[in-house]
C-alpha cells in the first residue's frame, strides 16, 4: 500500500496546504502534538483500561497489551470504560493545542471552532468484524460539508496495529449513499476500483486531517495482543454550520458535560466553546434523512 504523502513541508504556504487538502482529500502531518502530552493521555487511558481488566496482568502498562477476547464498543463493558475516558480533561484539551488551530485557521482563512465532542477509539486485536469500515463522515457530522476531521493516534501505531487508511482522492467523486455495515457507525459505502488506499505508520503526535466526503477506514489490527488507541475530533470555520449532535459529549448527553467536567470544571477547556465566535447550528440526525437535510454538493 502507498504511504501517505506527508505535508509538514508546505505548513509556512497556507495556499498550497489547501490546494492539497483539495487535490488529495487528507493531509498527512508529523509531530504536530507535543508527543509528552500524547503519551499522558495514553497512560491515563489505559490505566482506566487496566482497572477494567482489559490488560494483561504483569504486562508493561504502556504497551498496552491484552490477552481478552474484544470488547464491542457500544456494549455495557465498553460504555463504563468511555465514560471514565471521556471525564479526562486531557482527552478533550489535546484539539485545542495552539499548533493545532493555527493550522485550521490557516486552511479556514477565519476564527476556527473546535466541535465540542471528541470522540475515543480502543481497537482491539483480532476484531476485524467490529472495526470502522468505509465511510464518508458527512452522514454522521452533518452541517457544512467543509468541516474537516482530524484523526490522532495515542501512541506509537505500526502497520501491523492498523490505524487509519484513505482513499486518495475519493472525495471527487461526491456523495455517496451508505448501506448498512457492521462496526462503529453502523454504515459503509462501495469502493472505486480505480482509486488506491494510503496509509503509514503513526508516530505519538501525528495528525491526519480529511475532508467530510473523503472515504476512510480502520485498517486492521493485526498484532497479536496490542491495543490500538485514537481520537478524532472534527473543526470548522466561524462562518460555517455545525450539526446539533456534536454539541453532546460522544454517546452520552448535553447534560452529562456537569458530570464530565466537576473534576476540571474550573479549567480552560471546560465549556471551552462558550469563549468562542457563536456557532451556527443545524439540526442533523445521525440516521441522515436525505429528504430532510439534502445531499451535499461534489467536491473539488
Amino acid at each position: 500500500m502507498k504511504p501517505f504523502a506527508e505535508s509538514n513541508d508546505l505548513l509556512n504556504n497556507p495556499s498550497a496546504v489547501r490546494k492539497r487538502l483539495r487535490d488529495d482529500g487528507y493531509l498527512f502531518l508529523r509531530d504536530v502534538l507535543p508527543k509528552d502530552d500524547v503519551v499522558q493521555l495514553r497512560r491515563q487511558i489505559l490505566e482506566i483500561c487496566e482497572e477494567a481488566g482489559w490488560l494483561r496482568a504483569g504486562a508493561n502498562l504502556m504497551e498496552g497489551l491484552t490477552d481478552r477476547a474484544p470488547i464491542e464498543e457500544g456494549s455495557d463493558a465498553h460504555a463504563a470504560v468511555y465514560k471514565k475516558v471521556q471525564a479526562l480533561e486531557s482527552f478533550h484539551r489535546l484539539k485545542l493545542h495552539a499548533n493545532v488551530m493555527k493550522i485550521f485557521e490557516d486552511i479556514f482563512e477565519e476564527s476556527v471552532i473546535p466541535f465540542p465532542q471528541t470522540i475515543g477509539r480502543i481497537a482491539f486485536p483480532r476484531d476485524d468484524e467490529n472495526k470502522t469500515q468505509p465511510h464518508q463522515d458527512w452522514i454522521f457530522v452533518g452541517g457544512s460539508t467543509e468541516t474537516i476531521s482530524c484523526w490522532a493516534p495515542l501512541g506509537d501505531i505500526p502497520i501491523e496495529v492498523g490505524g487509519l487508511k484513505i482513499l486518495e482522492g475519493s472525495h471527487k467523486a461526491g456523495f455517496l449513499e451508505p448501506r448498512p455495515a457492521a462496526g462503529p457507525g453502523h454504515r459503509t459505502v462501495d469502493i472505486d476500483p480505480n482509486l488506491e488506499w494510503v496509509q503509514s505508520g503513526y508516530r505519538a503526535g501525528d495528525l491526519l486531517l480529511f475532508k467530510m466526503l473523503t472515504i476512510h477506514a480502520a485498517a486492521n489490527n493485526r498484532s497479536p495482543d496490542r491495543l490500538r488507541l485514537s481520537m478524532d475530533f472534527r473543526y470548522t470555520g466561524e462562518s460555517h454550520v455545525i450539526g446539533d449532535e456534536w454539541l453532546v459529549p460522544h454517546s452520552l448527553n448535553s447534560s452529562d458535560w456537569e458530570e464530565l467536567e466537576s473534576e476540571w470544571r474550573d479549567s480552560p477547556t471546560a465549556h471551552y466553546w462558550e469563549r468562542l465566535p457563536k456557532m451556527k447550528i443545524r439540526s442533523h440526525p445521525w440516521w441522515w434523512d436525505p429528504e430532510q437535510i439534502g445531499r451535499p454538493k461534489r467536491q473539488q
